[in-house]
């Protein structure tokens, strides 16, 4: 296979290089520092599995995945090799098109498995990033155990666009209840503002809209 770097620390891409320069699979390493030279380089003729970072200065990696998926070959497979790898990070890379992920802190044999398993079709998670994985999924639904009843009853109002004197007299409570049930909601989700939590509940199923008819 043919591989390219793109990434621009240089000691890293030239370490790897060597390395997987040795891989009986890799047929060449091409190194570009930078966004824009790998673009320029018209990458479909000289690689067929690329290897970026998504925090780069200039045109980042999340720029070049979305020019990659939308004017490369889509066969052409694409690894993101970063040290930011927090939950969302790694579901956006996936969803634009990434074929895997690992933190620069895998191994070399981790990093070469997952070079021949995304090579050969698959697609791969590195182990830290896994675990990184798991532990956001296990808080997203404590957060929707953690609710009362009462604090969902309130949350299902506010998402639905009641002001705070209606939900008090829709559940005979004080507006100052009303209000203290939002802030406590506001602070399990982690915002500070009532459309963030809006925003937040709706994304992770607390609140489905309903669909109006036309």
């Amino acid at each position: 296979m043919n591989i390219a770097l793109v990434d621009d620390h240089l000691l890293l891409t030239e370490s790897l290089s060597n390395l997987l320069s040795r891989m009986p699979e890799v047929e060449s390493v091409s190194i570009y520092n930078s966004t824009e030279s790998f673009i320029q380089s018209k990458p479909q003729n000289v690689a067929d599995l690329i290897i970026t970072d998504i925090m780069m200065s200039g045109v980042n990696g999340i720029q070049l995945l979305d020019y990659c998926r939308e004017n490369m070959d889509e066969n052409i497979k694409i690894i993101v090799f970063s040290s930011a790898y927090d939950s969302q990070t790694v579901r956006n890379v996936i969803r634009r098109g990434a074929n895997g992920f690992l933190t620069k802190s895998t191994t070399i044999a981790e990093l070469k498995d997952a070079i021949i398993q995304i090579h050969n079709g698959k697609q791969y998670i590195g182990k830290s990033v896994r675990e990184s994985l798991i532990n956001s999924v296990f808080s997203d639904e404590q957060a929707v155990f953690q609710l009362s009843q009462r604090e969902k009853d309130v949350l299902q109002s506010i998402c639905q666009g009641k002001t705070i004197k209606e939900i008090a007299d829709d559940l005979k409570l004080s507006s100052h209840t009303v209000q203290y049930y939002q802030r406590k909601i506001m602070k399990k989700f982690q915002v500070k503002r009532t459309m963030d939590m809006i925003v937040y509940a709706i994304k992770h199923g607390y609140y489905v809209p309903e669909l109006r008819q036309s």
